[in-house]
């Protein structure tokens, strides 16, 4: 406790020399939270005789912002340690590495190459176990943009992503995803843009998720047309959409062959210079983390706002709800529709005592109901967090 005392005067403190460096700038930070259900487990179960725990989290790392003329290097580095009360077993060490060159060559070409990779504890929201999960991600990504006229542009783009799970339960979830793009961009002098982008997305599984002679899930390839839109309708309010037509097709089983529409819109408003809004409406296919299938369909809404109360103080509030229907071999063939219905709220307070400095306080909550228990389970879930920051 001593030590979380010494680390919040630290933060209360006012700085006493200039920043480290306008280009490196290293930081720490300290966590707490307490979950009263941690592994997001039904009303009335427990494992190990308990639900709740209370995590500390410390981190060190280091960010980078480097011009080298019209080029700029961006990067981070940070180390988590991670340790819970009551579930220890979970104890682990988080890493977040990433870094991205911002290149420009001309008056006409530009793009970003970069690379990221993260480990850490896999969410329990689909696997409720108190065996540690470490759910590592590498990534690595490439474009570049051709503006050949002062009001239209062509881009192209790849993406490499690779999660692992070293759960033995969990391997399944072990994937590779590759994804290929390439569009066409209208642009207006107003800063709003239009265009079309088409895209295809390769998934990979290894290890099939295979019950006795039934191979369930294995690997897919996904094609996309969207229309993509950036409408900055005026100085407090920017649309972002992008949605279309998509066909998912998978390497074994026809029957869980899918097409239909997926979107995304959202939008950004700011009312006032202190008072900020973002809300979001989505119909996507997503990676569902389980052991038993790896897609949804998943249809939801948010809305977030921030209130600068003052210079040191601002409010957030959050909401979000999400219904996923669950596709898969079992799912497609079975006359029942399996679906859950998640839903979480939040709320929270930072302090900045000084340029940087950060005290923040959240409260969550978050509750989800499936249809049946085949594909997913109940649970109810409250958690209060308090974070410190230091910027050197």
């Amino acid at each position: 406790m001593a030590a979380w005392a010494l680390a919040s005067g630290a933060v209360l403190a006012p700085p006493a020399h200039a920043a480290f460096s306008d280009t490196v700038k290293p930081f720490v930070a300290l966590g707490y939270t307490h979950d009263d259900n941690l592994l997001r487990l039904e009303d009335g179960q427990q494992l190990d005789g308990g639900r709740a725990d209370n995590i500390r989290q410390s981190q060190a790392g280091v960010s980078v912002e480097w011009p080298l003329g019209r080029q700029v290097l961006v990067g981070s580095a940070k180390v988590s340690k991670v340790s819970f009360d009551h579930f220890s077993q979970l104890d682990y060490t988080g890493q977040d590495y990433q870094g991205t060159w911002n290149w420009v060559v001309g008056n006409h070409l530009n793009g970003h190459l970069g690379a990221s990779y993260a480990q850490t504890i896999a969410p329990f929201t689909d696997f409720h176990s108190n065996e540690r999960n470490l759910k590592t991600q590498k990534r690595g990504f490439a474009d570049i943009f051709w503006r050949f006229h002062p009001s239209w542009q062509v881009h192209a783009g790849y993406v490499n992503d690779q999660y692992d799970y070293d759960l033995a339960s969990q391997r399944f979830n072990t994937r590779t995803e590759k994804a290929s793009d390439a569009g066409v961009d209208f642009l207006a002098t107003s800063g709003s843009t239009v265009g079309l982008v088409a895209r295809r997305l390769n998934g990979h599984y290894p290890y099939a998720n295979q019950s006795g002679p039934v191979v369930r899930e294995s690997g897919y390839t996904q094609d996309e047309l969207k229309l993509k839109v950036l409408w900055r309708a005026s100085g407090l309010t920017e649309v972002q959409f992008l949605g279309g037509r998509v066909k998912r097709r998978h390497d074994l089983g026809a029957e869980r062959d899918v097409s239909g529409t997926n979107a995304r819109l959202t939008v950004q408003w700011t009312p006032r210079e202190r008072l900020r809004w973002s809300a979001a409406v989505w119909r996507e296919f997503t990676a569902v983390e389980s052991s038993i299938l790896n897609y949804a369909l998943s249809k939801g809404g948010s809305v977030n706002a921030t209130w600068d109360l003052s210079a040191k103080v601002a409010l957030t509030a959050s909401a979000r709800r999400e219904r996923r229907d669950f596709n898969g071999l079992l799912a497609s063939v079975l006359p029942i529709s399996y679906d859950d219905d998640s839903r979480t709220l939040g709320a929270g307070v930072s302090y900045a005592p000084t340029r940087t400095s950060q005290l923040s306080l959240q409260y969550n909550r978050e509750t989800r109901d499936p249809s049946n228990r085949l594909f997913s389970s109940g649970y109810r879930a409250n958690s209060v967090s308090f974070n410190a920051s230091l910027q050197f």
